[in-house]
């Protein structure tokens, strides 16, 4: 491993959700969002009005219900962002969980 390797692995922040906090990515979302911002010309200051729910990807569950890359539904208002530096986190409370999708 090479000495920028390493400086960039020690500035990169990590999150270690405690309790019944859920670490999610909002990745899943953003990909049905592309596609419909590339089929549809809207204004640049244009805003859609905010789905009341939203399908996150779970990234670090402390207490092991849900595993990496999980899809699980959860009330748009309850995902709290943290930005410590330059990285930003979201995280939800377990019991706010309103459903996980499956294939």
């Amino acid at each position: 491993m090479s000495y920028n390797n390493i400086e960039l692995m020690e500035l990169r922040m990590v999150l270690d959700p405690k309790n019944s906090w859920i670490q999610v990515e909002l990745s899943f979302d953003k990909k049905e969002e592309e596609i419909e911002k590339s089929i549809i010309a809207l204004p640049e200051d244009y805003k859609p009005a905010e789905k009341p729910y939203k399908a996150v990807s779970v990234k670090v569950d402390p207490k092991e219900e849900y595993r990496y890359g999980d899809v699980v539904i959860v009330p748009s208002h309850i995902i709290r962002e943290i930005e410590v530096r330059d990285s930003t986190f979201h995280l939800i409370e377990r019991n706010h969980i309103m459903a996980v999708v499956s294939k």
